[in-house]
């Protein structure tokens, strides 16, 4: 068997032994008695338990932060924000499992902030939504306001919904989900239509 397969089966296994019992009850006995793996192929690509659950961390935070990173700039301003609340939930969709390790792994995330892999995918996720969000705010097509603010009142409904619903607390559907919360993050970021334009500074102009 391929190390990359072998690889592979011990994150999948793993996955399916901390969603059944969490980090704590899981051991790496259960990892190998899941996977099929020796205990040695485990510790050959992973120093501890830790190590195979911040695999997978960084696999779902790369995995998410390529889907966000991917929504498009150009087009209408609501169509552009409600690209983005989509892309977030679309992703925890198609990536349930995923999703639903990383809300249980909150314990991990001091540890993963100083993976530098995870810093970089993070970061680019950020920077590609905050040019977008500056690139609109420069044009007056959303209210003027701190990256963070807006990222909260765009992102941070869907996520609730998000967190509802691994939890299996979510009434709506996801159809329905994300037409009423894209709807929602557009009139919370939207330009007033009647607010005067304020004058450029000169040296946007240049």
């Amino acid at each position: 068997m391929a190390r990359g397969n072998t690889r592979a089966l011990i994150l999948e296994a793993a996955l399916d032994c901390f969603l059944a019992k969490g980090f704590a009850g899981t051991s790496i006995a259960d990892i190998r008695a899941r996977s099929g793996a020796s205990t040695g192929s485990i510790y050959h690509f992973f120093d501890t338990k830790d190590g195979v659950a911040l695999a997978l961390c960084a696999e779902g935070l790369r995995s998410w932060a390529g889907a966000v990173s991917a929504v498009p700039a150009q087009g209408a301003a609501e169509g552009v924000i409600r690209a983005m609340v989509d892309a977030a939930i679309n992703w925890a969709l198609g990536n349930d499992r995923l999703h639903r390790f990383l809300l249980q792994s909150d314990s991990l995330a001091p540890v993963a902030a100083q993976r530098s892999d995870m810093v970089d995918a993070l970061m680019e996720a950020r920077l590609a939504q905050e040019r977008i969000l500056r690139d609109l705010t420069a044009k007056g097509l959303i209210r003027p306001m701190a990256w963070d603010m807006a990222r909260a009142m765009i992102l941070g409904p869907a996520e609730s919904y998000l967190r509802e619903r691994a939890h299996g607390r979510a009434a709506a559907l996801p159809e329905e989900a994300k037409a009423l919360l894209g709807e929602a993050a557009w009139q919370a970021v939207r330009a007033d239509p009647q607010a005067k334009p304020k004058r450029e500074r000169q040296w946007d102009l240049i």
